[in-house]
């Protein structure tokens, strides 16, 4: 054991003696102070029960200042937890078992010495139970509660609190004052002593001149100081979020009827498991009356249990799964109920589920942040926590907008995390084996180096993942199911995949579209480069050339089950889910190729008309939410940042091709392209634009975007009559600019660029002169547009239900 390897620390009172152990302590006799049990314990065959505990204050419901015992730090650490409360709570569990769902008992007076033996007897077995087992058990138990105190520590008339996770013991691996390093690359200080190190692995006793990791007892000081003073703000922030917890039968999370694990993988699954565990266990402490008392014992419970290290890759499901649920739930458990805003509240006993929906986005809003702060307090960082850093970020966009500093922020944030736990450099090898573990790591990658993407082309500002630096592989297609199964299921699954890791079945699964946004999302990063980097004339022609034929290629590799067909949308009886897969899927593609065709004319290209049937394309695609709105009602809170990253940048192209024609007829390689149809197709994006409140995310955007769409059909038809194209003297009046520095970033919808003729593709340095979207001369005109702003439908009320971005596995944006 630990004990005989390492010498135990010697834990002194504050007057600088020697800590007694507390048998000794409680029967009033003199301890030798022997490590790991005193002589006298051993005498009376009460090894199990001699533990050192430091002489802190020992009143209040809320207080237990055990420390761990040096005999912990073994094996049978993982068995039993550090503090004293937790053993002595098997004691109490085995002689007085209680339903699950009730929580810890009210203070108690002080019990007679017979009741305090007899409870010391029961600990003893419990404890020797433990020892006898291997391994680790996540497995929960419906029969006793991890909050029962030690009757000792119940003292009636205490009052005193302390912050959640004051009292524990620093062991904890995870322990913010024992923080792992993180992942640690080639160029890193421990690369050359890593190898150093396996190369003299072979030397017997080398790893005994390894320097051991500082006692935690001496550690100890540091760590009460620091809870001390985090005590109140740490204490507020956990009551906080526990009342923010729905009561027991007032809603649940619901799952996708079509599939149960198509829209968020694993993760719903566990946030529905999650406040199972939570309602059951602490059911009567979550009512509509709850007392801070109790919800404190909450807290220490959820402290305790983030202090403990998490294993990454367990290769386990049900071990994996059981680190964070039953027994073990931790704050980060909870930060995964509070990361989905699509909580159904069913209408009854006089609950309003309109408004109680609409107040629990706000609320599980500041409870997601509050979660993570208070794992971060606990415990260091683990895959969890990027997993919510990753859900954060996305509904962060649908609040506050994906040109906002806060969805910036908590982005960059979701990115550190992910490139600390070293998810971007994934090992490759061929002897590779799924695990649930090892696939949520790549998924989580993939999934959020296509968000950041989604958010750079956005924005125009610079990545923070490049694809130079992201080793990762693509995650496997299989199923969820399968990846929570494990065993021989998993087996077959992955017996199953092609060559290239694709399902054999003709299946859309969550990785499926994951895969496939992702190698969209690897040759966009490479488009960025070229965009917003710093210019080479010479390569970047041949390079955007060589761009799009592997785009081109790439989607000729993907499984036909991913093709979009546009008869699906008219099919009442379709997926509505895979529509969307597989039309935001071939938005995407199109996207890319509309940057390979805009770089290429900046470059000096030649026009041959795909620029403008490719626009013509990605706004005829991205009207479809709007013309099949009621049928893409799940998806509404992205409505905003579908049109402005699609259609807006293809619409000024149209708006473009309106004000100085290329055109004579129809489009050479599209005869449904002609000067008609882009007018059409130029009200729709108008009326769809101002259909969006302005008040909504990215409604600004819309707002202005549709103003100066509005103008140049203005302008196209009131000068119908005069000939098909503008005077110069009239277009030097007209700046065709959104105001949108966001999409300035490709030079496109400039004033000079109407200047120049058709063969002349160089463009201009840009101007920045602004048109107000709310002039006269924009709004006035009603007989322009046969879509009249009153005629428009009203904006959907409907409540934020869960949408595609914060299902990473359709939308990881």
């Amino acid at each position: 054991m630990a004990a005989s390897s390492a010498s135990p620390v010697l834990l002194r009172r504050p007057n600088g003696r020697p800590v007694a152990c507390d048998n000794c302590r409680a029967r009033k006799v003199a301890c030798d102070h022997r490590q790991p049990v005193c002589r006298r314990c051993e005498d009376r065959g009460q090894e199990a029960e001699c533990v050192y505990t430091s002489s802190l204050p020992r009143k209040g419901p809320f207080t237990n200042n055990k420390r761990a015992t040096p005999r912990e730090a073994g094996p049978s650490a993982g068995l039993a937890s550090s503090s004293t409360s937790l053993r002595e709570d098997g004691a109490r569990a085995a002689t007085a078992p209680r339903a699950a769902g009730t929580g810890p008992m009210a203070a108690e007076e002080h019990r007679s010495s017979l009741r305090r033996a007899e409870a010391r007897r029961q600990a003893s077995v419990e404890i020797h139970d433990r020892r006898a087992r291997k391994g680790y058990s996540f497995e929960s138990s419906s029969s006793s509660s991890p909050l029962n105190p030690p009757p000792r520590r119940r003292e009636a008339g205490a009052s005193t609190t302390t912050t959640p996770g004051a009292h524990l013991a620093s062991e904890r691996a995870s322990s913010p004052l024992h923080q792992a390093p993180g992942y640690l690359g080639f160029t890193s200080y421990s690369s050359v002593f890593e190898e150093t190190k396996n190369s003299l692995s072979m030397l017997q006793g080398f790893h005994a001149w390894l320097p051991q990791p500082i006692n935690d007892g001496l550690r100890q000081g540091v760590a009460d100081e620091l809870s001390r003073c985090l005590c109140s703000p740490t204490k507020e922030m956990c009551l906080v979020v526990l009342r923010a917890i729905p009561a027991p039968n007032t809603c649940y999370i619901e799952l996708v009827q079509e599939s149960p694990f198509y829209r968020d993988g694993w993760q719903r699954v566990m946030a529905q498991r999650v406040l199972a565990d939570l309602h059951e266990r602490f059911g009567s402490y979550l009512g509509p009356c709850r007392l801070d008392s109790q919800l404190e014992e909450i807290a220490l419970f959820l402290s305790d249990n983030t202090t403990r290290p998490f294993h990454e890759l367990e290769p386990n499901p049900e071990k994996w799964i059981g680190q964070f649920t039953g027994s073990n739930l931790r704050w980060e458990s909870l930060g995964f109920v509070f990361s989905f805003n699509d909580l159904v509240f069913p209408d009854h006993g006089g609950l309003d589920s309109k408004s109680a929906l609409k107040e629990w986005v706000e609320i599980s809003r500041v409870c997601l942040g509050l979660c993570m702060d208070l794992s971060r307090r606990f415990a260091s960082a683990n895959g969890l926590l990027a997993q919510l850093s990753h859900r954060r970020a996305t509904l962060e966009s649908m609040h506050a907008g994906d040109a906002s500093y806060s969805t910036w922020r908590c982005t960059a944030e979701a990115v550190a995390l992910v490139t600390f736990l070293g998810m971007h450099a994934e090992s490759n090898s061929p002897s590779y084996e799924p695990t649930l573990a090892s696939e949520s790591r790549r998924r989580l990658f993939a999934q959020l180096f296509v968000g950041e993407k989604d958010g750079v082309l956005f924005t125009g500002r610079p990545p923070r993942l490049s694809h130079r630096y992201a080793f990762t592989p693509l995650p496997l297609d299989l199923r969820d199911e399968d990846l929570l199964a494990g065993g021989e299921a998993l087996e077959r699954a992955v017996a199953g995949l092609d060559e290239n890791g694709w399902n054999t079945g003709g299946k859309i699964y969550s990785a499926t579209v994951t895969r496939a946004r992702c190698i969209v999302a690897m040759i966009r990063d490479e488009l960025v480069e070229i965009g917003i980097g710093k210019p080479r004339q010479k390569v970047a022609s041949a390079l955007l050339r060589d761009l799009k034929e592997r785009q081109l290629e790439a989607v000729k590799e993907f499984p036909p089950s991913l093709a979009y067909n546009s008869s699906e949308i008219l099919d009442p009886d379709s997926n509505v889910n895979l529509i969307f897969a597989r039309l935001l899927l071939q938005l995407e593609q199109l996207q890319n190729l509309f940057f390979v065709e805009r770089l290429l004319l900046k470059h000096g290209e030649l026009d041959e008309g795909a620029m403008l049937l490719i626009s013509f394309q990605l706004v005829s695609l991205t009207l479809l939410f709007w013309t099949h709105k009621d049928r893409f009602a799940p998806f509404r809170n992205d409505f905003e940042w579908l049109v402005m990253a699609f259609a807006t940048p293809s619409g000024g192209i149209l708006c473009m091709e309106l004000l100085n024609p290329t055109l004579k007829g129809s489009h050479p390689k599209d005869p449904s392209i002609t000067r008609s149809n882009i007018i059409q197709q130029l009200s729709l994006l108008i009326a769809f634009l101002e259909w969006i409140d302005p008040s909504r995310p990215n409604g600004d955007m819309c707002v202005t975007a549709s103003a100066v769409m509005r103008r140049v059909l203005d302008h196209v038809l009131n000068t119908a009559n005069q000939g098909l194209s503008w005077r110069a003297e009239e277009r030097d009046d007209v700046q065709l600019d959104f105001s949108l520095e966001l999409f300035d970033t490709f030079d496109w919808m400039r004033t000079q660029n109407m200047h120049q003729t058709h063969n002349q593709q160089t463009n201009p340095p840009i101007k920045t002169q602004t048109i107000h979207p709310l002039t006269n001369h924009c709004f006035t005109n009603s007989n322009v547009n046969p879509l009249s702003h009153s005629l428009l439908p009203q904006s959907l009320d409907l409540p934020f239900a869960a949408t595609a971005r914060s299902f990473p596995c359709v939308l990881a944006s």
